[in-house]
């Protein structure tokens, strides 16, 4: 039996790599993802498309304060220009229609279900500390993940908005690459069954 080969690039089966469909992105805004260990090893796992192509990306992966020690310290360097994605009690809006006059240079994006989620927002305090967004009209998903929330968006797709609506152009690659993905991972389901 053949060992699956994997690219040393992209980390995806050669049988699917994604290395030249991949446009990458001088960011403006730094992106920092909390990323539950969960997630890690999940195919459709949207954050290593990020992490292709973001040239400014951080991805710690954890769930308490403990585990995000050094995020936080990189946060706090820039704490008057650090803001959370997360549509909290206290979020506010964030949207292409209204552009915001903050000057936000790294924004903190948390990975995992919607449970997960919300276990490392109240398991880390210290992400209260930091401006706090939701996307005001998220737009409608293209992720083939299951879930009960209406506005769920995958944490690719959230970043990809965001980013637009802080002025970066061209994150519909993002959304292109995330498509690509999901069509191969659908494909390769589909020739084993």
């Amino acid at each position: 039996m053949h060992k699956r080969q994997y690219c040393e690039k992209c980390h995806y089966p050669q049988s699917v790599c994604l290395c030249n469909q991949v446009r990458g992105i001088d960011n403006k805004v730094r992106v920092i993802v909390l990323q539950h260990p969960s997630e890690v090893n999940v195919a459709k796992n949207t954050v290593r498309l990020l992490a292709l192509s973001l040239k400014h990306i951080d991805v710690y992966v954890g769930e308490t304060a403990d585990d995000f020690q050094i995020a936080y310290a990189q946060c706090l360097e820039k704490r008057a220009t650090t803001a959370v994605l997360y549509p909290s009690a206290d979020s506010l809006a964030l949207g292409r229609n209204r552009p915001t006059q903050l000057n936000i240079e790294q924004l903190i994006l948390i990975d995992g279900t919607w449970r997960k989620a919300y276990k490392i927002w109240k398991l880390n305090p210290w992400l209260q500390d930091f401006i706090c967004w939701h996307l005001d009209s998220p737009p409608k998903s293209q992720y083939l993940r299951k879930t009960r929330q209406e506005h769920a968006l995958s944490t690719l797709e959230a970043c990809s908005e965001a980013l637009a609506c802080l002025g970066q152009d061209h994150t519909a690659s993002l959304l292109e690459l995330q498509r690509i993905r999901q069509h191969l991972v659908t494909a390769k389901a589909k020739t084993k069954s």
